[in-house]
């Protein structure tokens, strides 16, 4: 059913699956609008602790509580679910034998989204997470009032749902928020949900192929959306075929970073857009990838109305996202880099920025595949980004919304990849012997959950 007149109507929310990263934020904010919101999710989490302590009713039990499906509500409640929740899942079966309007976290989304007077859409393969955050970081440390919902957790915020100051009060008795910035997802076409003001394409690389078959059918989602917007009001990366304002470095696009040099470990660059220069910038994130993530939301933020010192100042105090190229300065100069990639294109930025920064220091990454579809899907192109790295340590394919596929795992993945260089393992091996690496530089990559392995590997580092 499609929820095409409104979410306002609706008094209760269910969230199913609401410690995931996009379901919380929504979640938040309904909580802030005073709705009377309620969730499942399998395990507990900081995510899910907060919204707790906001007023959210949350359960981890896998029967469901059946006085949430009162059929004398059935008019005011709302289901939200994502494809993280199985289809045999007990809650989605209650869900569904319950009669109540059901929508993805996508289109709940954007009827949120489109009740602010203007949307500023990210998307793209790749980027994402990091170019929203700078980009709603721009416009509300320049006083702009609205909100942002991120895939990630902003450092500055230590939140994926973050708002101007002082707008919680406001949104609770009703007020439009000036803004609001998305994450215009590809999984499952998300995206076409949202109907933007303002949006950039950071890439499109192929990928969820389980979902799209083929490139071509991935692209023309893409094309789709493209198509929401006058060619004024989009932005791409240099190259990609859209009818919109080509952004790249070094003289390629309409919009060019320039003059790009590596000071005191932040970029220093010029940004040239035509007619006009902005000089002197500093780009806070390593890797070329990055920088193009912070002119995507320079170019995004001064079409809002940022001038060129609100933009440099903003850019300064930016602290990144969670799971971005984090950087922990450890004992003996040793340093862990904690990252979120998980695709071929990825990868390579990250070796890219790890190279850049740290040039001639050995290093060794601890890589958890995610998905047996795509592992499989882009095996060759994880062999030989792979096999670039100084060495690599495979831990077993997180499997996330999947169910195993028969000869796709590690083992095989490593045999694709440089024996010399390559090595699947269990998981407490590939940690174990991560740690006691002879090397300078410890990178951690994954999308699954390697990520909460990060503190204790820190403690084991030093």
């Amino acid at each position: 059913m499609s929820i095409a007149s409104g979410h306002n109507r609706f008094q209760y929310f269910i969230f199913l699956g609401i410690g995931g990263i996009g379901m919380s934020a929504l979640a938040r904010y309904l909580v802030i609008r005073g709705k009377a919101v309620l969730g499942y999710d399998r395990s507990a989490s900081e995510l899910t602790q907060e919204l707790q302590n906001r007023g959210a009713q949350i359960t981890h039990q896998t029967d469901p509580i059946r006085s949430w499906f009162d059929p004398g509500r059935s008019k005011e409640t709302l289901i939200i679910w994502t494809p993280a929740v199985g289809q045999n899942d007990p809650w989605m079966r209650a869900a569904k034998a319950s009669g109540f309007e059901m929508v993805k976290r996508a289109e709940l989304l954007g009827s949120i989204s489109a009740e602010s007077k203007k949307v500023l859409a990210v998307a793209g393969t790749h980027g994402k997470t990091t170019t929203s955050a700078i980009l709603a970081h721009l416009l509300i440390d320049a006083g702009k009032k609205g909100i942002a919902f991120l895939g990630g957790i902003a450092q500055n915020y230590q939140s994926n749902f973050i708002l101007s100051e002082g707008l919680e009060l406001n949104l609770a008795s009703g007020e439009t928020p000036d803004f609001c910035v998305v994450e215009a997802d590809e999984f499952d076409r998300s995206f076409l949900w949202i109907k933007p003001h303002l949006a950039c394409i950071t890439s499109v690389d192929p990928d969820h192929l389980d979902i799209y078959q083929d490139k071509e059918t991935f692209v023309a989602a893409f094309e789709l959306f493209a198509h929401t917007l006058a060619p004024s009001d989009l932005f791409m990366a240099e190259g990609l075929a859209f009818n919109g304002i080509g952004i790249g470095l070094g003289g390629q696009g309409e919009i060019s970073a320039e003059r790009i040099e590596v000071k005191s470990g932040a970029y220093c660059f010029n940004l040239n857009f035509g007619e006009e220069q902005w000089s002197s910038l500093s780009g806070p994130l390593p890797g070329r990838h990055n920088l193009m993530n912070v002119i995507m939301a320079v170019a995004m933020a001064r079409s809002f109305g940022l001038t060129r010192d609100q933009v440099a100042k903003s850019l300064l105090n930016f602290k990144g996202i969670h799971r971005r190229f984090n950087q922990y300065k450890l004992a003996d100069n040793k340093i862990l880099i904690d990252d979120y990639a998980h695709h071929p294109t990825e990868l390579r930025a990250l070796l890219q920025g790890v190279q850049e920064f740290y040039p001639d220091q050995p290093h060794i990454l601890l890589f958890q595949p995610h998905l047996f579809g795509r592992t499989r899907d882009f095996a060759h192109d994880f062999a030989q980004v792979l096999s670039a790295f100084d060495r690599v340590l495979l831990m077993p394919i997180y499997p996330a919304r999947e169910l195993p596929i028969p000869g796709v795992d590690s083992d095989w993945l490593a045999g694709l990849c440089d024996p010399q260089r390559v090595q699947a393992m269990t998981a407490s091996r590939a940690i174990a012997a991560f740690t006691e690496a002879p090397s300078s530089i410890f990178i951690v990559a994954g999308a699954g959950d390697i990520g909460l392995e990060v503190q204790s590997l820190k403690q084991k580092l030093i």
